[in-house]
Order: structure tokens, then sequence, then C-alpha cells
């Protein structure tokens, strides 16, 4: 799931015009655009989920647990001191409480979560700075052998 050296210049390319896109609930939302990652860079297709006009956060809630695809992923442990050991393209399922809500990829050279929300659009930030925004709980998922 690495990509290697030679793809820093490529990988660089996709990365940097992404920051700052906004949000769009049927085109640019948080497991489109995932999904969008995932396929450019770590060449996985994900399955699309048709999101209502009218989702809320109990729909994700809902979604997020019960997806068929969440089975094709596991769970990775924190280090020790809570340091991050999933591989590159790890997705990163987020949550405030106890149930995610949100997901994003993450970016192991950058030690950083590329994600999008309604409130940011498209942003890359370390597991600290999204803690303190309120996403208390990361769970970092590689795909299952």
């Amino acid at each position: 799931m690495t990509m290697g050296p030679v793809d820093t210049q490529r990988r660089a390319g996709f990365l940097a015009p992404l920051i700052g896109e906004p949000w769009a609930w049927q085109s640019r939302n948080c497991w489109d655009f995932a999904r969008h990652v995932q396929r450019e860079l770590f060449g996985l297709e994900l399955p699309g989920i048709v999101v209502p006009s009218d989702f809320s956060r109990r729909w994700v809630l809902t979604e997020f647990g019960r997806h068929r695809e969440r089975a094709r992923w596991q769970a990775v442990p924190d280090g020790p001191g809570g340091l991050v050991t999933a591989a590159d393209g790890a997705l990163v399922l987020m949550a405030h409480a106890r149930f995610p809500a949100h997901i994003g990829v993450w970016l192991r050279p950058e030690a950083r979560v590329i994600h999008c929300d309604d409130k940011t659009g498209v942003a890359c930030e370390a597991p600290l700075a999204l803690r303190q925004m309120g996403w208390k709980n990361l769970t970092f998922f590689e795909p299952r052998s």
C-alpha cells in the first residue's frame, strides 16, 4: 500500500491542488473524497455510497457502522504513546465520542490525514490537530490481507 520514492512528485502534484477545495454533499463529501484519494494514490477502488440530500449525522453514523466495506478493513492499534503505526493510505474513521462520523486517508510520509468536511473543505491535518478540533477518537484501518 505504500508508494515508492519515485512517486513523490506525482503525489505532491496530486495532493497540493486539493487543499481548500470545497465540500459538496453529492460529489465531494468525506466518503467520495476518501474514495478519490484511494483510487488515485493507492490504486484501491472503494464502493460508492449514495448520500441522501437530507443526510444527517445519524445517517453517517449508521452507514459507517454497517456498510459491508468495513469488513474488508482491519483496525490498526496505536503504537507507544499514541504514535500512528498504520501504513500509508490507511482509512481513518473519526469520532467526536464513540461512533465514527467522518473519514479521511492517512498520508504517512506527510504524517497527516487528508479529509474533506463541510466547514473547511479539503484539509490535510496532523492527528493532534484533528483531536484538538474535537475528533477525539481516530481509528486507522488497513485493508485485510
